[in-house]
């Protein structure tokens, strides 16, 4: 066998590939022999067929095999042997002649290769990345403390409905087959619906239509007893019984609220809980943050950093591995839409290979146990011990589809500590709202 390579420009290939009779004929007259010793032929004894009608049956075949075998080897082989980083996977040159399988003894193949292109990424050169600290406002720690005080509150009745009030109630109709019983948050219901809603009193009936009831479907489903399918574009008539008033009286913030909410000595006060709920929304928008970090270092590298690929290499790629679903001019569009997001995977290899960013086993069974044990505190569970938690994790990571999924989290996490560590950021605290309207101009 010989391969020979001819480099067509810096970034594609072709390899020549010559199968000589030699190289494969030892392999099939073996094979030739095993089915000999298992052929039934009327005439014959098994195992007694005369090797000529074998071969007339089987002999092409067996030869079409090896040689495609051998040239698949062949290709892996010299690519790695040679460290020849490709994109796609060899395709066979235009210029590849017919074979003919059924008298050919030497076989010559040409192959085409777009090679990946060498590229250097310099981190410390990027410039104008903001590396932004987002701090939770006054505005946004009070609506997590009445939140508190809210879920801790006690309700009292009430003579009529107020516009703060909740309401005990069941909506009706009859030819919908609705009959509900809830309770009606004032603050759900559209402007219209509560201005019909106040002052009503225990024993009076509402009427409503549906589409101008909840500012929310998905809310109204909740309150009606509905499917998610039937309440989306609902407009029918609905009666509204008031079963009963009530006011939620806020909880008051105290330690023995506090206790309760967070554990005995945790937070002392007031400001101890407004310092806890300041810290814990900036710790939640840490990953905001670096979404939009990993973000603009991504566009930085791509504007500066000079990719180039063989792209008629690849548009030819892209139209044989679609197998004659697409022609070579919607190719050429498919590798338009693909370009930019092909160049920024060989950026990010690039950055990994040079600083070591890889996922190990460890990575991934770590952060599954870890959003594991997360679920479950979420839900009030018990946490396995740690021999539970490597079984179930183990399990999970049987599945390749939530293996990527995880990597991809992993990798982005490691990307975002290698930028804060080698891009020269600015650092910058700004408000969330700020941070949003900074988003909305750009």
């Amino acid at each position: 066998m010989q391969i020979e390579k001819k480099d067509l420009d810096n970034l594609s290939s072709q390899l020549t590939i010559k199968i000589d009779e030699k190289d494969y004929a030892d392999k099939v007259e073996k094979k030739l022999k095993e089915y000999r010793k298992n052929m039934e032929m009327p005439g014959f004894r098994k195992g007694k067929v005369p090797m000529n009608l074998i071969k007339q049956k089987y002999e092409r075949a067996l030869i079409a095999d090896e040689v495609n075998n051998q040239l698949q080897e062949a290709i892996n082989n010299y690519l790695q042997e040679n460290k020849i980083a490709i994109l796609g996977y060899p395709i066979p040159s235009k210029d590849q002649k017919d074979i003919d399988w059924s008298t050919a003894k030497t076989f010559e193949f040409n192959y085409d290769l777009g090679l990946a292109p060498e590229i250097d990424v310099d981190l410390s050169k990027l410039e104008g990345v903001t590396d932004y600290k987002i701090t939770a406002d006054k505005k946004m720690i009070d609506k997590e403390v009445a939140q508190i005080q809210q879920q801790y509150g006690s309700f009292s009745d009430l003579d009529e409905v107020k516009k703060d009030s909740y309401v005990l109630g069941t909506f009706t109709n009859e030819a919908e087959g609705i009959n509900s019983q809830t309770t009606v948050n004032m603050a759900d219901l559209t402007t219209g619906a509560q201005k019909k809603l106040t002052g009503k009193k225990k024993g009076d009936v509402v009427e409503f239509n549906s589409k101008d009831l909840y500012k929310d479907a998905h809310t109204m489903m909740h309150a009606l007893n509905i499917s998610h399918d039937k309440v989306h574009g609902l407009e029918v008539p609905l009666k509204f019984e008031v079963n009963g008033v009530f006011e939620l009286k806020p909880a008051e913030i105290n330690k023995e609220l506090l206790d309760k909410v967070f554990g005995e000595g945790k937070i002392e006060d007031e400001a101890g809980l407004r310092k806890f709920i300041k810290e814990d929304i900036e710790k939640q928008l840490e990953q905001t943050s670096d979404n939009q970090l990993l973000n603009d270092v991504t566009e930085k590298l791509l504007e500066t950093v000079d990719v180039s690929l063989p792209a008629d290499f690849l548009k030819r790629w892209i139209e044989v591995d679609s197998q004659g679903k697409i022609t070579g001019e919607q190719a050429g569009e498919e590798y338009k839409k693909a370009e930019k997001g092909l160049k920024y995977q060989l950026i990010e290899e690039a950055v990994a290979k040079k600083y070591g960013i890889k996922v190990t086993y460890d990575d991934l069974l770590n952060l599954v146990k870890d959003l594991l044990k997360l679920q479950m505190l979420q839900y009030g569970q018990a946490v396995p011990d740690e021999a539970q938690l490597d079984e179930i994790a183990a399990n999970v990571l049987k599945n390749e589809e939530e293996v990527k999924r995880l990597s991809d989290q992993i990798i982005k996490k490691k990307l975002v500590k290698v930028y804060k560590e080698n891009v020269p950021v600015t650092k910058k605290r700004i408000g969330y709202n700020k941070y949003l309207d900074l988003n909305k101009e750009s």
